[in-house]
Parts: structure tokens; C-alpha cells; sequence
């Protein structure tokens, strides 16, 4: 392990002073950053290095963790000085892909900050992912203004080598969606010009003058979609997500690919998720895809915001009518 470099010390020394409890911190320790693991002996030991640990250098391409998305939306990944949004409903994999290319950044050895405005970040899904928590910088603001602000001295500074930002649906009261659509436009030129990977995590129901503002400050769009639940018997193990390319700068739009993502537990259940033989598919009915609206003043229910909740299991109908008395039939 080794010191953070002085530019990371001294925008974090800066940050806390002025923000203090806001400013970004670690699950785990901020004191040091990790070091380009040593080369093996044996290169045959290279194409087996566990995904969790860091490979030579910063690279200047980010996987996704899925080959098959990595294929479609650049040269074997996202380029670092690109700007990416994903957008998904609750359970449409948008929060385990954004989780699963911060575990990608991280073992190639880049400084990754996760900006919780929606507050949503659970630190045991993202050690699930792959994500290693001691090196992971959360800001975890009161306010999206003091989020946006944070942010921005982060990149100015040239910090951070990946930043998402979790986007709540609705800003504070008393911040204009206008104002948070300027904002907003300024940490992606920031983020261009500190070429550092900006991923914003849009949820549905965003304002249109904020969903026009990521648009316009993205130059990768990628709308996710649950397709099918992975059982095995009648557990829910996994889901089958597609990802389509809405809009691209770095090439045509349209494209589409599949993410298997599969729910490990750490178990022995785990051993016949490599088994292929033993998953089906289970087809999303249209009600899990669309989102249905409500009758007025019904309240609405709370939708978790885990990236891959197994559906719910609804209760047993009750009878129709009163039960009939049993009767003893004579033999």
C-alpha cells in the first residue's frame, strides 16, 4: 500500500475543512491507496489474477464487467475521459452494472468516488459486486448543492479516476432544477478535462429539465431493461438484463446486448450457479417493465432500491365466500 498522491491529499484536506462530516470518506480507511499488484512469476498466472486485485497501472479503458457490453460501447470498454449515464427502473441491473465497473476501475488501480445523493449505496451488495469497500470514496452530502459542490473540487482537482453520481429523482427544495442542470453541465466539462469517467445513475421520474440536462452532458446513454428472472428450482438466482445504446458519441446508437447477472450468496448454493443446465429463465411479465401509475391519492408504495431485488411473492387469495362445514362421509 502506499500514500496518497499529494493532489488527492490536499483536495480531500480542503474538502474536509470545508464541508467537514460531508466531505468524502472511505468504508474502511482513506489513509492509503492501493498499489499496482507485482507481475508473477509465472505469465501463464496472468490470464487467472482474481478480479479483486489490481492489475499493473491506471488503464485508460474501463470494463464494464459484461464482454458483451464492453464490445458494443467502445474499444473493450469505456474510455476514462468519457461521460456514461444509465438509466433503469428498480431491479433492472442500472446500480449492479455501475457497482461492477467500479470493481473493474479498482483492480486496474484507479481512485474511484461514488457520489450517494439518493442515498441508496448498500456496502454489502457493493462487496458482492466485486467492489473493494476500503477503497472506495463516498460523498455522503445533506444537501445535492453540497454534493454537486464536492464533486466539482474533486475533479477540478484531478482526484479521482472514476466518479459516479447517484441521482435522486427530485432536487432539495429551495435548488431549481435549472440550477442542478447547469451544475451538472460543469462536472462533465470538469470531468473532460480531468479525464476521469463520469457515470451518472439516472432514476425514473427525473424532472425533464434535469433528464434533458444528463442527455446533454452524457455522450453515452444506456437504458436497461429486466428481461427474465434466472431460477434455480423455484429460487430467484439471477435475471437477464438488456442493455441498449439510446445515444453514443463514440459510435451508431441501437446497439443492444445481453447481461446475465446471477445473485451469489456465498454459499453452497453458489456452486450450481455455474451450472447452466440447472438455470431457466423465467420471462418478465409487461407489469415488471412498465411502470404502472396509480389510482389518485393511493399512496405509493416503497420500492427498494437494490439493484436486483427477487419479486415478491404475493399472498393466497382470500376465499370468495364463507367456508362451507365439513361433513364425515360413511364409509
Amino acid at each position: 500500500m502506499a500514500s496518497l498522491s499529494p493532489d488527492v491529499s490536499a483536495a480531500l484536506a480542503s474538502l474536509q475543512t470545508r464541508w467537514g462530516a460531508a466531505a468524502p470518506r472511505v468504508i474502511g480507511a482513506l489513509a492509503t491507496a492501493p498499489l499496482p499488484a507485482e507481475p508473477p512469476d509465472d505469465p501463464s498466472e496472468l490470464a487467472h489474477s482474481p478480479a479483486g486485485e489490481p492489475r499493473t497501472g491506471v488503464e485508460r479503458i474501463v470494463r464494464t464487467g459484461f464482454p458483451a457490453l464492453d464490445a458494443i460501447v467502445g474499444p473493450g470498454g469505456l474510455p476514462r475521459s468519457a461521460s456514461v449515464t444509465l438509466r433503469g427502473a428498480p431491479s433492472s441491473g442500472a446500480t449492479t452494472l455501475a457497482l461492477r465497473l467500479v470493481a473493474e476501475a479498482q483492480a486496474d488501480g484507479a481512485i474511484v468516488a461514488w457520489l450517494d445523493l439518493a442515498r441508496a449505496l448498500d456496502p454489502v451488495e457493493a462487496a458482492a459486486r466485486g467492489v473493494r469497500l476500503d477503497w472506495l470514496v463516498v460523498l455522503t452530502p445533506e444537501t445535492l448543492d453540497e454534493g454537486l459542490s464536492i464533486a466539482g473540487m474533486l475533479l477540478a482537482g484531478r482526484s479521482v479516476d472514476v466518479l459516479v453520481l447517484d441521482l435522486p429523482p427530485r432536487p432539495n427544495a429551495g435548488t431549481t432544477p435549472a440550477k442542478v442542470a447547469e451544475r451538472l453541465r460543469r462536472l462533465a466539462g470538469l470531468a473532460r478535462r480531468a479525464e476521469t469517467l463520469l457515470v451518472a445513475l439516472e432514476p425514473p421520474g427525473l424532472t425533464p429539465t434535469l433528464a434533458t440536462a444528463v442527455a446533454e452532458s452524457t455522450g453515452l446513454r444506456l437504458e436497461l431493461i429486466r428481461r427474465a428472472w434466472i431460477r434455480l428450482g423455484r429460487d430467484v438466482v439471477g435475471q437477464r438484463t438488456e442493455a441498449l445504446v439510446a445515444r453514443s458519441r463514440y459510435g451508431p446508437p441501437g446497439r443492444r446486448a445481453e447481461l446475465r447477472i446471477l445473485y451469489a450468496e456465498g454459499g453452497g448454493r453458489d456452486r450450481c450457479l455455474r451450472h447452466p443446465d440447472l438455470l431457466r429463465d423465467d420471462p418478465a411479465r409487461t407489469a415488471d417493465i412498465v411502470t404502472l401509475a396509480a389510482p389518485t391519492g393511493t399512496p405509493a408504495p416503497r420500492i427498494p432500491t437494490h439493484a436486483t431485488p427477487p419479486p415478491l411473492l404475493a399472498p393466497p387469495p382470500d376465499p370468495a365466500g364463507p367456508l362451507a362445514p365439513l361433513r364425515l362421509l360413511p364409509d
